[in-house]
């Protein structure tokens, strides 16, 4: 008796999380790659050396903000998205698997962005200069201390203003465990595509958000109930074009061990970072009433 072949349902589309580092932030035009895929500089404009309030007659001033050492530039090295398929060619359905991989890559860029911002494990391993939202470099509130959510976020969002030198409202960074807790009590809300605190500053709820806190800080491990937030400047990123390293499906044959199998690979250029002139961070307790 003969059986029908079964046939192949279009996978579902990736949809990466509805209020990720992208709902926020854009990413800058790709075309232009060879400008910043080797590295760059990034201009700043948000520190300053001496601002001030004076009278009529100078003699009477305020100071508004000052830095003896002003942070006009900071150098940027980018790192790359692999995403990589093994799939045995026994059976081997007639699919699209270039097309696939393209749309994998795709999907998992958000996320790849999101954990390589908080937690910075390209730049540890490479010791780049690239700021992590978890680097020892971040300036811990309320002494690491934790605090209930609510509390945590209003702090965060209070101390933006009193830490940007040119009162920037800066963006937080939370996982998705803490937006949860916050959204039940009213203290985020939708604007547009993104969350957002009362005051209007942006939140990143990430999927690749670890919630550890900065390097060396007491408490920095991460667990159900122990989290940390932070807050940054302007958040920037660049993402380039997708490259499948095999051109077409015969170049993907693995001859390693005689096995019958498809490896493909696809590489997509990428950097992510922050203005650092707002850099803090606060330790969450999840089981803290709010």
């Amino acid at each position: 008796m003969a059986f029908p072949r079964n046939g192949v349902v279009e996978a579902p589309k990736i949809v990466p999380s509805e209020y990720g580092l992208l709902a926020v932030i854009k990413p800058e035009n790709s075309n232009d790659e060879d400008r910043w895929i080797r590295g760059f500089s990034q201009e700043w404009a948000t520190s300053l050396y001496s601002a001030k309030l004076w009278d009529d007659t100078d003699t009477t001033s305020d100071t508004v903000a000052s830095d003896a050492s002003p942070t006009y530039y900071t150098e940027i090295k980018p790192f790359f998205i692999e995403v990589e398929e093994v799939v045995s060619t026994l059976g081997f359905l007639g699919l699209d698997r270039i097309d696939r991989i393209k749309k994998q890559i795709d999907g998992v860029t958000q996320k790849a962005l999101e954990q390589e911002l908080w937690d910075g494990a390209i730049r540890q391993g490479e010791s780049h200069s690239n700021a992590a939202l978890s680097s020892a470099s971040a300036t811990v509130l309320n002494s690491g201390t934790a605090l209930n959510a609510a509390r945590a976020l209003a702090l965060l969002d209070y101390t933006i203003s009193q830490t940007s030198p040119c009162g920037e409202g800066g963006v937080i960074h939370m996982t998705r465990d803490a937006a949860a807790l916050l959204s039940s009590s009213y203290m985020i809300f939708h604007k547009e595509n993104h969350l957002q605190t009362v005051s209007g500053t942006p939140i990143i709820v990430g999927s690749g958000y670890s919630g550890t806190g900065p390097t060396g800080a007491t408490g920095a491990t991460a667990s159900s109930t122990n989290k940390w937030m932070y807050a940054t400047g302007t958040v920037k990123a660049y993402v380039g074009k997708i490259d499948v390293v095999n051109d077409k499906m015969s170049q993907a044959y693995d001859v390693d061990g005689n096995q019958n199998d498809m490896r493909l690979k696809a590489i997509r250029p990428a950097a992510v970072y922050f203005d650092t002139t707002v850099h803090l961070a606060v330790r969450v307790d999840l089981s803290a009433a709010l």
